[in-house]
């Protein structure tokens, strides 16, 4: 047994602008505040570290006990700030989320974690082998052995060709739901079990869930097809194989496009892309339409190849279904496409596509309306 301290650190900010962006921040600072408290409530953590640039979420955070510290002057960098703060407050066993991963994470999933950082020596704990948005490893100064990257997603890829130990965190969906997109939102609105604070912000919403209600449903349906396009992890589709007689249609492509830097270099290539440039959103979504009775659709791998540059505003208007307030022409016809299907065409990113129908079936199996679960 090791007895050094652990620190938990969240980091959250950003330059949203007012409208959908804006939304999307708020509802993020009420994860990170409910989360903030599970923390506290996990005996393995010694301390909490908020790391993030919002005057309101810092206050928020000082008041129920949390240390806070502002990022690095200038732009963001995820790895330069994180080692300021290991050596400004000579940290020894580092847990690393983003401020809106894992908003379903449980006080005794957290506990396992740390467990593990108190246990072992020379790890790196994921959530995530390609792309991790939970990242907790000890020593903390072997951050020293790595090049610092911009973000977090790489973090537990390079600590562990530095020389630690990688452990995989057990998949399930609280660990591999994260917040990112209005989808996400969509998702989390079905499911039990939110902090207080974002249950009753998606309640403020009022988002529409019709669609996405449709799609969950398909999963109690014997022999239902089931679409899933974009970064699909095997392991969800597993799991949804092992627990519901439900088809799934997959079609997956570009999984870790952004931790491997093959989006920020342009090279991204999808043959789902290739199909839509080829027949047009209208066509596409008419012949998805017969092949199966709703779908997900992660956008983002087509939205990398045919509409670089994208702002995020379109990005979450389209997850919204908004197709009007979108003004890429590319990104606008697929959406109204999708809004107009005979199907439930639902929208939205990586989450969607993995921990996001992970939750949903989940909740179905908690629910008590399908089978035993398999494991």
């Amino acid at each position: 047994m090791y007895p050094e301290r652990v620190t938990a650190l969240i980091f959250e900010g950003g330059q949203p602008r007012p409208g959908v962006e804006q939304v999307m921040a708020d509802l993020r600072k009420l994860v990170v505040l409910d989360n903030l408290e599970k923390l506290s409530r996990v005996g393995t953590i010694d301390q909490a570290i908020l790391v993030t640039n919002y005057p309101d979420l810092a206050q928020q955070a000082r008041e129920l006990g949390v240390l806070v510290e502002a990022p690095l002057p200038g732009p963001f960098h995820f790895g330069r700030t994180l080692k300021s703060i290991i050596y400004a407050r000579g940290l020894e066993n580092v847990l690393c989320m983003g401020g809106a991963a894992a908003p379903l994470i449980r006080p005794e999933e957290i506990a396992c974690l740390t467990g593990l950082l108190r246990e072992r020596k020379n790890v790196v704990v994921v959530n995530n082998v390609q792309s991790a948005d939970i990242i907790a490893f000890t020593p903390a100064r072997a951050i020293d052995r790595v090049e610092l990257p911009a973000e977090d997603n790489f973090l537990g890829h390079l600590l562990r060709e530095a020389g630690l130990q990688r452990v995989l965190l057990p998949n399930s969906a609280w660990i591999n739901f994260d917040l990112d997109t209005p989808a996400d939102l969509m998702v989390m609105a079905l499911l039990p079990g939110l902090g207080r604070r974002t249950a009753e912000g998606l309640r403020r919403l009022n988002l529409d869930l019709s669609r996405l209600a449709l799609v969950k449903k398909l999963l109690l349906i014997k022999g239902s097809e089931l679409g899933l396009i974009g970064r699909v992890s095997p392991a969800v589709v597993s799991f949804i194989n092992q627990n519901f007689e439900a088809r799934v249609r997959v079609f997956s492509e570009e999984r870790g496009m952004k931790a491997l830097g093959r989006a920020g270099r342009g090279e991204v290539i999808s043959l789902i892309g290739l199909v839509l440039e080829r027949l047009g959103p209208a066509a596409f979504i008419t012949y998805l339409s017969r092949v199966c009775q709703g779908a997900l659709f992660d956008t983002r791998v087509v939205f990398a190849q045919l509409a670089p540059g994208l702002t995020d505003e379109d990005r979450f208007y389209s997850d919204l279904g908004e197709h009007e307030r979108i003004g890429h022409p590319f990104a606008r016809e697929l959406t109204r496409a999708a809004g107009e299907a005979p199907i439930p065409v639902v929208l939205g990113g990586h989450t969607l596509v993995y921990g996001g129908l992970w939750a949903l079936a989940e909740t179905v199996l908690a629910e008590g309306r399908a089978g035993p679960p398999g494991r």
